[in-house]
């Protein structure tokens, strides 16, 4: 997968049309709302986001908040590259700063919602209050970003900010190892079969 978050890098100029239609429509009140977060609370979401996911998979009633929750935090997730961007979480300069803000807000929301659910209520309750527990063992719930005020939408998909690929170091870095990994691999691959045949001419 880093190396697919990577080859989306490539593309990156083309989408940068989208993304700024993206980025702006995911303020707009399409669907259900979902709070954000502090900023500080995003890197506890982030070690428990599995966990959320799979009491979801474990639910065994469904309603349409919890359908739509769901989908919208899986989606995002993708959307998001799997959040295995560096820094995607920690730095606010990321790209895939907003969009690691809108599935994980929409993580913590599902789990809220899991809790009234009686078949995952159980497993709900404890990992949430596990997770305030650690929020407040960290002291990082009150550290705000600038995408800790707005909501997100279930019907409002973010994708990462392409156009600031090339403004943020560790971003970039991981392009160019990518670049670089790939031309030797094509190398190599190109100088073995090069190889192989003179010795099969010979």
């Amino acid at each position: 997968m880093r190396l697919l978050f990577l080859l989306l890098i490539l593309v990156a100029p083309a989408l940068q049309a989208h993304a700024h239609s993206s980025h702006s429509a995911s303020y707009n009140a399409i669907g259900l709302a979902i709070p954000s977060m502090t900023h500080g609370a995003l890197d506890v979401l982030d070690d428990h986001y599995a966990a959320i996911v799979g009491i979801a998979d474990q639910a065994k009633e469904s309603d349409p908040v919890f359908r739509k929750l769901k989908n919208y935090t899986r989606i995002q997730y993708y959307y998001c590259l799997w959040g295995i961007a560096p820094r995607a979480i920690s730095d606010e300069a990321s790209p895939f700063n907003e969009c690691s803000h809108a599935y994980l807000s929409g993580a913590r929301s599902l789990l809220l919602h899991m809790r009234q659910m009686p078949s995952v209520t159980e497993a709900a309750g404890r990992l949430a209050s596990a997770i305030d527990i650690e929020m407040v063992h960290r002291g990082t719930a009150l550290v705000l970003c600038s995408y800790s005020a707005a909501p997100f939408f279930t019907g409002a998909f973010v994708t990462p900010h392409w156009e600031n690929v090339t403004t943020h170091s560790p971003t970039l870095v991981a392009a160019v190892c990518f670049f670089a990994l790939v031309a030797g691999v094509l190398f190599t691959g190109v100088f073995w079969s090069r190889s192989s045949r003179l010795r099969f001419e010979i």
